[in-house]
């Protein structure tokens, strides 16, 4: 994308004499032209690119996007954590680090928020939109033409800008969207340097690695990345028979591991993670160290490295030392001669140095208060988190991303297979042609290894929540928008180069595409939309929505636009003049996907914050927690003139109710029993469904007669049983009840066994029914099951149940709402008679 300039440029030795001077011809006419006015000139400066402008326009869209309704979602179970620790420390009472909550940047941050604006659900996101924002505008860092290009870094911008995963958890104060930010700058002073060693990168770079370990311990995962791909990278250009040696070492592994597995040697010792003390980490060392595995990876490994340098030291030039003979001679614009200005500039070395390790020392320590956060923040977090792969928190299965993105990332993981063959495929032809590649085919290999390791990493982990997919999310959107943005230059070319009537036709040919894909999806909203029926499903009735009776027997025809969509490129494409209009009728089904990605995006953002519908949610708090808070407020001020109202809390509802109720003076949390209650009992309690049967005899006696309850959810989740659980086994998940939810069959699995349950699921798509599901599901997010939730009861005490009618029905509600609560009561004494569970009286 280019701007138009008001003169030409002019080009040495065009229409010039041997004397400098503008040669006159005697049978040319000079051109009159009229000079621009001062005035003219001035509007043509003062006039911004085209480029400039659409950046302003994402960057106010994403202001507002990330910024607007931010506090109206309840603040989820771990946002509660993390908002009232740092509300804790914006309150001077200090913040020591622990590995359980990741790293110290996001409280501090969020305190930081507070102290400026005060304590609200909406100042505690207010860091996560910031970062949020400043993601969606790092694109414009790799505008080069060896980057991502103009085209595919305005894209790129604009992707993320609509990304639904990004935007949701760009408002959802996690350390993901932090780390994320950090990761992406990272890999930007890398490509950047490489392309230009220019200083400012490496202290760029120095600084972000330093805020990544404060950030999520995911950071470990990228680094690793980028690491392993400099290496890589340095390797091919210097030394391409390394690969050969690294090959042999692991090769010869694998058969050692093997060949100890045979011979029955028993496997390696557990990691005493849970508690260890100083003899249990000196047993399991010793016992480590000597383990037959690792004396032979040692002794493998030992000669890999004598193999490596023997290579090294014959290929290097002995007369300039190591790393000049080596690394020195390779060309400008690669990672090996970039690796021998950044041992070259130690200076910059230093300043980048010194300034992450003095951030990282900062945040740890609790700026000085806790010098104890330097050992947690690098080997306790290491190891804890190394131990919850064991644990498989969440248990969720080896599939798990693979099913998850697809739902909304539609251009990212549909583009992904794309790039992954052009960077094969443009890196196999060079290497057989011996040719040199380009630095936009090094944006892209970076890309697709930070995406691909980064996914078989996180789906190999035991520890898989939602909101880790961001980190698959980015290089894979990064990618796409650079083969998006190399599609859009090809299309600015060919639509310079055509007359009016062939862009005519390529308009047409867009229009069209896009008609068909929109047919399509209104069709399939249409035939899908059919009668609900009685279900079973998950053990208990349920209404499901079945295909429309009259489309039954001819489900195929819904698939025409598609086929007439089909049809039509395939005859574009045989036309090797008309080819070109491929790239608009891709354009066109592009911008369909963006539409769906908007759709999703607002729906899961706006629309249903709070309720969990989503994969992408998985749990969450529900809104009546809010409500409950606010009539507590109204109820305290009613009372006590303030917030004096005396409210006591189970361990069941401590989070989010830590939060909720930080600013109730006379709060009290009881655990998880509660024995007996004070001669003047306190106004409200909070106890959990969970732990109600805790309670001893005397307290419930007490609840019953004194006290009114209503009861609530308290969060909810997602019902994974009954949807994506179904699409494979997973023999990796400890709990065997939750490996196989396709048949009967018993573990163990086999690799077959895993093959054909996921065959079993893809051709199960051939059926009407199956399509319409997953349509229904992706589209709408109409679940084939009930959510599930947590709850827990609001006692009231019998005398204030007026006070509390009337706050929230009004003074006109007040007597028919008290009529309802006594009705209600009575129906559910009725309904519970004998339950053990049943203490109280149950509030409308």
């Amino acid at each position: 994308m280019s701007t138009r300039r008001w003169a030409r440029r002019a080009v040495p030795g065009e229409g010039a004499a041997p004397n400098g001077r503008v040669a006159a011809s005697p049978t040319a006419v000079a051109p009159t032209a009229t000079p621009p006015s001062r005035r003219g000139l001035r509007a043509l400066a003062l006039r911004p690119p085209v480029e400039l402008l659409l950046y302003v326009a994402i960057a106010l869209a994403a202001l507002l996007s990330r910024f607007w309704d931010l506090g109206s979602r309840a603040l989820h179970h771990d946002e509660s954590l993390h908002a009232y620790y740092s509300w804790i420390y914006a309150e001077g009472e200090g913040y020591i680090h622990h590995p359980l909550m990741h790293g110290p940047a996001l409280f501090h941050l969020d305190a930081l928020a507070y102290l400026l604006f005060g304590a609200t659900d909406y100042v505690t996101r207010v860091p996560a939109a910031v970062f949020g924002v400043a993601l969606v505008l790092l694109p414009a860092l790799l505008r080069g033409e060896g980057l991502l290009g103009r085209w595919g870094a305005l894209l790129a911008s604009f992707l993320l800008l609509v990304s639904p995963s990004t935007l949701y958890f760009s408002r959802f104060i996690r350390h993901d969207i932090f780390a994320l930010a950090g990761t992406f700058l990272l890999f930007i002073a890398l490509l950047r340097y490489v392309e230009r060693p220019e200083r400012r990168w490496l202290i760029t770079g120095g600084v972000t690695i330093g805020f990544m370990l404060t950030t999520h311990e995911v950071t470990f995962v990228s680094l690793f990345i980028l690491v392993t791909f400099i290496l890589i990278a340095i390797a091919y250009r210097v030394a391409p028979a390394l690969f050969w040696i690294f090959g042999a070492g692991l090769i010869a592994l694998g058969l050692l591991a093997a060949g100890l597995d045979r011979l029955g040697v028993a496997p390696l010792p557990d990691i005493p993670w849970q508690n260890p003390t100083r003899d249990a980490v000196l047993a399991y060392l010793v016992a480590l160290v000597r383990h037959p595995l690792v004396v032979g990876a040692l002794g493998i490994a030992l000669l890999t490295v004598i193999g490596s340098l023997w290579l090294l030291d014959r290929i290097r030039d002995p007369e300039r030392g190591w790393v000049d003979g080596l690394f020195g001679v390779a060309p400008p614009g690669t990672t090996a001669r970039a690796l021998a200005d950044t041992l070259a500039d130690r200076t910059g070395l230093a300043l980048g140095a010194g300034l992450g390790l003095a951030l990282f020392t900062l945040l740890y320590t609790s700026l000085f208060t806790n010098p104890g956060g330097l050992a947690s923040g690098t080997v306790g977090a290491l190891g804890y988190w190394l131990g919850q792969h064991g644990v498989q928190r969440g248990e969720q299965p080896w599939f798990y991303y693979l099913l998850l993105l697809p739902q909304y990332e539609y251009l990212a993981a549909l583009l992904f297979p794309v790039g992954l063959g052009v960077v094969a495929g443009q890196g196999l032809r060079a290497l057989v042609r011996g040719q040199e590649l380009d630095g936009r085919w090094y944006t892209r290999a970076l890309l697709v290894y930070w995406g691909s390791v980064m996914l078989a990493v996180l789906s190999w982990a035991g520890e898989k929540m939602p909101w880790l997919v961001v980190h698959i999310t980015l290089p894979l959107t990064l990618l796409a928008a650079s083969l998006l943005g190399s599609g859009a230059e090809r299309l600015e070319r060919a639509w310079a180069s055509w007359d009016a009537r062939q862009r005519r036709r390529s308009v047409y040919l867009g229009l069209a595409s896009l008609g068909l894909a929109a047919a399509w999806f209104l069709l399939m909203a249409w035939g899908s939309a059919g009668p609900f029926v009685q279900s079973t499903t998950g053990g208990f009735p349920q209404l499901v929505r079945t295909i429309r009776p009259e489309i039954a027997g001819h489900w195929r025809w819904l698939w025409l636009p598609l086929v007439v969509l089909a049809v039509i490129a395939a005859t574009v494409a045989a036309e090797r003049r008309a080819r070109p209009h491929l790239l608009t009728m891709s354009a066109a089904l592009s911008l369909g996907l963006v539409l769906l990605q908007i759709h999703a995006g607002w729906r899961l953002t706006y629309r249903e914050g709070d309720v969990p519908r989503d994969m992408l949610i998985y749990v969450q708090t529900s809104p009546q927690v809010v409500q409950l808070t606010r009539d507590l407020e109204a109820l305290s001020h009613e009372l006590t003139g303030g917030m004096g109202l005396e409210v006591w809390y189970d361990s069941g509802t401590q989070w989010p109710m830590n939060w909720y109720l930080r600013e109730f003076t006379s709060r009290r949390y009881f655990g998880t029993t509660l024995r007996e209650l004070p001669t003047d009992p306190p106004p409200v309690i909070l106890y959990s469904l969970e732990y109600l049967n805790n309670m001893s005899p005397e307290a419930a006696r007490q609840l019953e007669s004194q006290y009114t309850y209503v009861e609530y959810p308290m969060r909810w989740w997602f019902p994974e049983d009954q949807t994506y659980r179904r699409f494979a086994i997973a023999p990796e998940l400890k709990n065997e009840a939750r490996q196989n939810y396709q048949t009967d069959q018993p573990p163990p699995y086999s690799a077959g066994d895993v093959l054909r349950s996921v065959w079993s699921s893809i051709s199960s798509l051939q059926r009407p029914e199956q399509q319409a599901k997953v349509f229904r599901l992706v589209a709408f997010r109409e679940l084939p099951a009930t959510i599930g939730s947590y709850r827990f009861r609001v006692y009231i005490r019998n005398d204030l149940v007026p006070y509390v009618n009337d706050l929230r029905y009004g003074d006109s509600g007040s007597a028919a709402a008290h009529e309802d609560v006594a009705s209600a009561a009575t129906q559910h004494d009725e309904e519970h008679a004998g339950d053990p569970g049943n203490s109280g009286t149950r509030a409308s």
